[in-house]
């Protein structure tokens, strides 16, 4: 079995992916992120449904944005489609169908009751560099990972490269907000109503992606420079995407003739953007 600290090797595999079956290549797909790679014997046994049920849950404990994770076992690619349609199951399933991934991470069984060339259970946790972090398998079908470990594992992986990597990101749309943000006020100030509403919308939802890298960031960052940097423009963020959201409810109650209601409204928006300009500027991290 691969070791912590190894180097995860690339592949390309068919894949069960959002009811669709398409050739998935490890390296592009989790670019940039961590990875769960869950190896399991067989579709629709009952451990192996207990496993993968349990890594589903780990997609649901807010960490979608920062990691992937990918099933992975000998069946092919159509049993997949059933097995993650029967189970909501909305992370890929991919087909090692000769065992040839399964073999190259040291976790093939070469038989197994009759069945040759079947995947051992095993998790590893990869980083973004695809450097393995944790790793775990088992000879036995039915002894299931620590979940809990797993999770603590992916947590463990904190640097500030990666952290800033996604500050970069989220400052990126952080940038394309504020722009949006200002075009949407220049047709607002025009009474251009529903150009003004259709712009605001664009620029809560910039806010809103720069809000939660900014708070991806903070979380993975290791020094505490990086921490209160990402924290500040998280709250930051937050205001403008208020803004935003009330100057686009504002265009909307002006376009269906409710004056009183949209300058209420105006006013908390204003009252957002008052808060935001009064922050400290949102640090370029490019010049780290």
């Amino acid at each position: 079995m691969l070791t912590e600290g190894t180097r995860a090797p690339d592949f390309t595999l068919p894949a069960a992916v959002g009811g669709e079956i398409e050739q998935l290549t490890f390296s592009e797909y989790a670019a940039g992120q961590l990875t769960v790679l869950a190896f399991y014997p067989a579709d629709f046994s009952p451990a192996c449904t207990d496993e993968l049920c349990s890594l589903r849950d780990i997609d649901l404990f807010n960490l979608q944005d920062e990691i992937s994770i990918l099933g992975i076992s000998t069946d092919s690619a159509f049993s997949h489609l059933e097995f993650a349609r029967q189970n909501g199951l909305e992370f890929p399933l991919l087909s090692d169908n000769d065992g040839r991934v399964s073999e190259l991470f040291g976790v093939l069984h070469d038989e197994f009751e009759g069945h040759n060339r079947l995947s051992q259970r095993a998790v590893f946790v990869v980083d973004d560099r695809q450097e393995i972090r944790y790793a775990w398998a088992t000879a036995d079908p039915y002894q299931l990972p620590d979940i809990e470990a797993v999770r603590a594992a992916v947590d463990s992986v904190q640097d500030d490269r990666g952290a800033i990597d996604r500050y970069r990101s989220a400052h990126d749309h952080y940038r394309y907000g504020r722009s949006e943000l200002e075009n949407a006020r220049a047709a607002y100030a025009g009474e251009d109503w529903g150009v003004a509403a259709e712009a605001f919308a664009e620029a809560e939802y910039y806010f809103g992606e720069a809000e939660s890298g900014f708070d991806t960031a903070r979380r993975f960052a290791e020094s505490e420079n990086v921490v209160r940097t990402a924290e500040s423009a998280k709250t930051k963020t937050k205001q403008y995407r208020q803004c935003a959201r009330w100057y686009g409810k504002a265009a909307r109650r002006r376009t269906s003739g409710d004056t009183p209601l949209a300058t209420e409204t105006e006013a908390d928006a204003e009252a957002a953007l008052d808060a935001a300009r009064a922050m400290e500027p949102v640090q370029d991290l490019y010049t780290f």
